[in-house]
Formats: structure tokens, sequence, C-alpha cells
């Protein structure tokens, strides 16, 4: 690794002497420096939108998303634009007893379990569970500032109930629709599922909805209801998404990289991602991968 990756160490984050947790709230713009840390992370975003790095792999992350990185993975964000992150850091002892239990839940157990193989992922938390999210982080930072009797245990009961909720999460994405045809949920896996296969294609919502034999209409209410986002909305960020893995990309051309995300206006593609990353995917590409 390079000398100038920044580490962080838990020691000097970890307030709390003995108390391997701690949680903080941090607003994004612009760059964060790439970086590793000795301890688990988890990060749940509440608003904004920031493009996030992890293993070579770009993801814009919008909100609603939670994830999980391991010690020592390097990651950073860029080009974030007012995004409001909820940093959950934590030592493997802070779960105690409950860490074998914890070890097994869907999404958990192959976090925990550190294989070179892991295949790090972004969940996006259906409404009601990203009000909890909230609800349950906020609980956790005013007993974490308030240090009253019993705080420590209120604080693990709080990252113990957020893996929970990750891992619920977890398994709602990993979901086959066939285990229950015609729900609203089976609906947004199908969508999912042929927006990811086709995404280098310029398809639209009546092609996803005829896909899974609903109207537009319908598709985008479910959508909205368990996601918070449009079909439209996600599809843009997901191709916008895959675009900059070709931007980095110095022998493909902006329009290549346009054309093969599924973005048959040029004009319109450079001007949706100068939108979302605040400059044009040629300045992009200049400030992001010098040559």
């Amino acid at each position: 690794m390079e000398e100038s990756m920044n580490i962080l160490k838990a020691k000097d984050l970890f307030t709390a002497e003995d108390f391997p947790i701690e949680i903080r709230k941090q607003v994004h713009n612009g760059h964060t420096k790439i970086h590793m840390h000795d301890f688990y992370e988890f990060v749940f975003l509440e608003t904004g939108i920031s493009l996030h790095t992890y293993a070579d792999k770009f993801t814009v992350l919008l909100p609603g998303d939670m994830f999980g990185i391991r010690p020592m993975e390097p990651h950073e964000y860029t080009r974030a634009k007012q995004a409001v992150l909820y940093n959950i850091l934590f030592d493997i002892p802070a779960l105690g007893d409950d860490y074998e239990e914890i070890r097994r839940l869907p999404g958990l157990k192959e976090i925990f379990e550190e294989k070179d193989s892991f295949e790090w992922r972004t969940i996006h938390l259906p409404l009601n569970k990203q009000i909890s999210a909230v609800k349950i982080i906020k609980s956790a930072m005013e007993q974490q500032k308030a240090k009253d009797a019993g705080w420590k245990l209120a604080v693990k009961s709080c990252l113990v109930e957020l893996l929970v909720l990750y891992a619920q999460s977890y398994k709602e994405m990993s979901y086959t629709p066939t285990d229950e045809p015609g729900g609203q949920v089976s609906y947004i896996y199908e969508a999912l599922a042929f927006i990811e296969k086709y995404y280098q294609n310029p398809i639209n919502v009546n092609q996803v909805a005829r896909h899974c034999g609903i109207s537009a209409d319908y598709l985008t209410k479910c959508f909205k209801k368990f996601t918070g986002l449009t079909p439209i909305d996600y599809m843009k960020h997901y191709k916008l998404a895959k675009s900059v893995e070709l931007i980095k990309d110095p022998k493909i051309s902006i329009a290549q990289a346009a054309s093969e995300t599924g973005f048959d206006d040029h004009t319109y593609f450079s001007r949706l991602f100068k939108q979302v990353f605040g400059m044009s995917p040629s300045e992009f590409r200049k400030h992001s991968f010098p040559e």
C-alpha cells in the first residue's frame, strides 16, 4: 500500500476508554481522501449524494443507502454534495456474546468472515427501515453524548439493532421473485434485475413495467413506496455509476462511455453528469483520473 494512504486508528477515534463503539455524523462536500481503518464501519446516508469508490467499484450513493466496510479496506468519497453520513464504527469485542449469532445473519457473514473474495455491495433501505435507522442512530448518539447510567449497554443495543436491520434489508434485496410472485416486493426486484441486466440499452420505465407485467404508473408507485426513488431516478444513477467505471479508462471516449451505459443522447448524458457531479465528464476524468 502506498505510504500516502491515510490509516485511521481505533485508539484515536473511539473516545470512551475500553468501549469499542463510536457513532459519528458527518457532512461531506467534494472529496474525502482515500483511507482505511483498523476497525469495522457501517455507513448510512441520510441526505445528499456522493460517489463512493471501493475495490475499484464506483457507486453513486443516494439517501437511504447503507453499507459495511471491513478493516484495512481502502475506500473514498468523491463529488459529494451535502452528503449527510452516519458512521457506525466498532470492533468485534463490542458485540460480546451476540457476535456468533450476528455474524451468521444474511449479508453480515460475508463481511465478518473476511474472505478475499468478498463482494462489496450497497443496501438501499426501504423507507420504513430508513426511518427506523435514523431513530436508532440518533438514540445511540444521544446516549453516547449524555453518558448516563447504562449508556454503553444502550449504545451496544442500538448497534445490534442496526446490524439486524441491515441483515433484514440484505435478505430482502436477495429475495427471489419466484418465492412469492405477484407481490409489490417481487415487482421491485424484478425491475432491479431487469435494469441491472439491460442498463447498456436505452431502456425506459414502460419497458421495465412491461417486463414485470404491470403498468408504468403502478411500478412507479411500488418503487417509490419501497425505495423512496422513482424507477427513472434509479436508472439514471445506476447508469452514471457504470459510466464512471468507463470514464476512468483514457482509451475510452466520453461518447463511447455514454453509449455503452445506455445514453443514446450524448448531450443529455453530459448535462445529467454535470448536474449530479458538478462538472462535465471530461472535466471529471481530468480531475479524478490524471494520467
